[in-house]
């Protein structure tokens, strides 16, 4: 299939964009089902193509969360501007700067055109979750496509900026952690064996800690790299082991279960949650369909199990309040909402409520655990630099107290 690079217009907006097509006259054909009028038409060769990227699970990277933000806003404000949604589709896919997106989002396009609805396109692709392609379906079903979009990139943005300030409280951390380990094998691999010479020559009885450290320095010379390779193979099995089954249930729930960075994770779990409850109830979503369809947005598996559980009893006839106070796992601050939205019959305020809370906590956690976390690491760093200059310099003392 040869693909045409294009120029058309709708009204006064010159709209440019690449599709596929067998021949030029079909080319044609489908700008002209697009609303648009053709202006200038030219086979391409397709870049997707051409580097072997015509499969969209084929290419590397993940798409990040600003970019499906950004693709569901700029789609749903072309469809509620009255734009055909096959020329929004070309059109976004054709301003979507991360790679991966683009080759998907043409994707869906084309899977659009032969007959498909944009959901069941949706629905072909992983990066697509369970709640972006039912909030589709939903304004697809109403007709309000442009409002389930908008309302989907407002809570995917919600969810990005949670995320981000969780990641953000460790990056500091890591940052000084990193400088520290490579500050710590310099000296051990460079700056204590010249001294380990000179220590050599005095030809006196070391310290203590000068001989942990000189033990330490010739061990990491002679098996360092057998040593980092061993290293590196552990914490990849580990890290394959608790990937899935009850190793990664077991680990997340080990995880919560952690002194404020535990209590900050399941409030960010917990505020994407009740978001996404909010959304599907105020769209019209049966509880247990809501359930259904937001459980699979957690990423924490235990938290996700104990909320499987849950649903199995708000299907035997339990209430969603009382099936989460059962499991001992979800705080009673928000059962006391869900309970009150369940006796008034405004369920998805609570939800409301309870993401704008738990939030808000999470903003306030990531500030605690940012101050706690720096200056402890930074202690942690500065007194290991400060054992290997103290264990350098203590022969040196030890020389000038015999001289004198």
């Amino acid at each position: 299939m040869t693909q045409f690079k294009y120029e058309a217009k709708k009204g006064t907006e010159l709209i440019k964009g690449i599709l596929a097509a067998e021949t030029r006259d079909e080319a044609l054909d489908k700008i002209n089902e697009m609303g648009l009028i053709p202006v200038e038409l030219a086979e391409t060769a397709s870049d997707e193509k051409e580097k072997g990227w015509g499969n969209p699970a084929s290419l590397p990277g993940k798409v990040s969360d600003r970019s499906l933000t950004v693709f569901y806003q700029q789609l749903g404000r072309m469809v509620k501007s009255g734009i055909p949604l096959l020329a929004a589709l070309t059109v976004t896919a054709e301003q979507t700067e991360q790679r991966k997106l683009r080759v998907i989002a043409e994707t869906v396009k084309n899977e659009v055109r032969k007959g498909k609805s944009l959901a069941e396109a949706m629905g072909e692709h992983k990066v697509f979750n369970p709640f972006a392609i039912a909030m589709v379906e939903l304004g697809e079903n109403t007709g309000h496509l442009e409002d389930a979009l908008t309302r989907l990139a407002d809570c995917q943005e919600r969810r990005a900026r949670v995320l981000q300030k969780v990641r953000n409280s460790l990056v500091y951390p890591l940052f000084v952690v990193g400088l520290g380990a490579l500050a710590l094998v310099f000296l051990l691999t460079y700056v204590v064996p010249q001294f380990s010479k000179l220590f050599a020559d005095f030809g006196q009885n070391l310290p203590l800690p000068t001989k942990i450290l000189l033990m330490v320095s010739t061990g990491l010379q002679k098996f360092g790299l057998p040593l980092g390779i061993l290293l590196w193979a552990f914490l990849a099995l580990l890290r394959k082991h608790f990937q899935s089954g009850k190793p990664k249930v077991r680990f997340d729930r080990w995880k919560m279960g952690l002194p404020l960075i535990g209590k900050m994770v399941f409030m960010a779990q917990f505020a994407m949650l009740a978001r996404s409850m909010e959304m599907l109830l105020r769209g019209g979503f049966p509880l247990l369909k809501a359930l259904r369809i937001a459980i699979p947005i957690v990423s924490n598996d235990a938290m996700k199990e104990d909320l499987a559980q849950a649903v199995l009893r708000v299907e035997q006839g339990d209430t969603l309040s009382g099936a989460l106070k059962v499991s001992g796992s979800f705080p009673l601050f928000a059962i006391h909402l869900i309970l009150i939205g369940e006796e008034t019959g405004r369920l998805e305020q609570s939800f409301n409520d309870i993401a704008d809370w738990y939030e808000q906590e999470v903003e306030e956690c990531t500030r605690v655990i940012t101050q706690l976390i720096e200056p402890i690491t930074i202690l942690g760093v500065g007194l290991l630099l400060g054992f290997i200059a103290m264990a350098i310099l203590l022969p040196v003392f030890s020389i000038d107290a015999i001289v004198y």
